[in-house]
């Protein structure tokens, strides 16, 4: 953390970039760093690859964060947040994040860390959005209450509303220090927690086509590229799907896999207890946690399925 924080207070021109289809940790820590940094009479910019789905847009700064980089050579530093890993940025932001000169990064996801600069990677930390709290609060930055709400939605959204077992007790004492910083739980999870029709009529697709297996302990839903069509949704419409099929009453491990547009399949992970699923998810080229990891696969939606339901299975019969 030292080592982030100095380079930060160094820095004038500070690029931000999150991971690509970011989330409420991405979008929460890239907006409060911007203004923790713009305090600081840093000139900021804020990227992010892919679409932000419509329960963040209440975010404050939001307009803020774009989806084109500045100009090669335009910062003195780059700060990566919510992942280590450069191709989780995007394409584009990968190759311009192999140009740049200096590097920093803060981020709660398990995985090697192989880039050079001053990078902060606790994966002990429930949120991204808690480690620039702490951050915030070493380097004696105060936080006014726009920042305290971006940072309680990141908290909020990686504890499953504070329902997950990286919830702390370290943790809820930091979000009671954001509440009395300005950020209202209640006004929040409003937004956050709001769906549309749509989104349901999606969310109905899933569990008329889920598929259980071992017993019951393995959840398995698939969304194709017609089952968006015709609901009328975007990826983002399935925000937090993966953690509903978890909370079916016997499911050990839930697994939903995404057809995508450009090619592939996302697949998103999520277990109980002691089954370590970011083990699966980093042996497919991904990342994530020990209960809630995820990675982009090559193949269709039957390959991508029956590959990843195998390995899968060998590892709930292996534990």
């Amino acid at each position: 953390m030292r080592g982030v924080i100095e380079k930060l207070q160094k820095a004038r021109r500070v690029l931000v970039v999150s991971h690509q289809d970011p989330d409420g940790d991405a979008l929460g820590s890239s907006l409060a760093m911007g203004r923790l940094l713009a305090a600081r009479d840093a000139e900021v910019r804020l990227y992010s690859a892919g679409p932000i789905p419509p329960e963040y847009r209440f975010l404050p700064g939001l307009e803020l964060v774009a989806d084109q980089l500045p100009p090669a050579g335009w910062c003195d530093l780059a700060l990566l947040l919510d992942c280590h890993q450069l191709k989780r940025t995007g394409p584009k932001a990968a190759a311009y994040l192999e140009r740049v000169d200096k590097l920093a990064v803060i981020d709660h996801h398990r995985g090697p860390v192989n880039l050079d600069g001053a990078a902060w990677v606790d994966p002990r930390r429930a949120a991204t959005c808690e480690m620039i709290a702490r951050m915030a609060a070493a380097a004696g930055w105060p936080l006014d209450q726009e920042t305290a709400v971006c940072l309680f939605v990141g908290i909020q959204t990686d504890t499953g509303s504070f329902r997950y077992s990286n919830c702390t007790a370290e943790v809820f004492r930091l979000a009671g220090d954001l509440v009395a910083a300005g950020a209202d739980p209640w006004q929040i999870s409003q937004e956050v927690y709001a769906t549309s029709l749509q989104r349901m009529r999606l969310w109905g697709r899933v569990v008329q086509g889920l598929e259980l297996l071992a017993g019951g302990k393995l959840a398995v839903g698939q969304v194709s590229l017609e089952d968006l069509a015709a609901t009328g949704c975007a990826p983002e419409d399935l925000e937090n799907v993966v953690e509903g099929l978890r909370a079916i009453r016997g499911v050990e491990v839930a697994l939903l896999l995404r057809q995508r547009e450009e090619g592939g399949v996302k697949i998103s992970i999520r277990s109980r207890g002691a089954l370590d699923v970011s083990a699966v998810a980093m042996a497919l080229g991904g990342g994530g946690h020990h209960n809630a990891a995820g990675a982009i696969v090559d193949g269709d939606l039957d390959q991508v399925r029956g590959k990843v339901q195998a390995m899968l299975l060998e590892l709930m019969e292996a534990a």
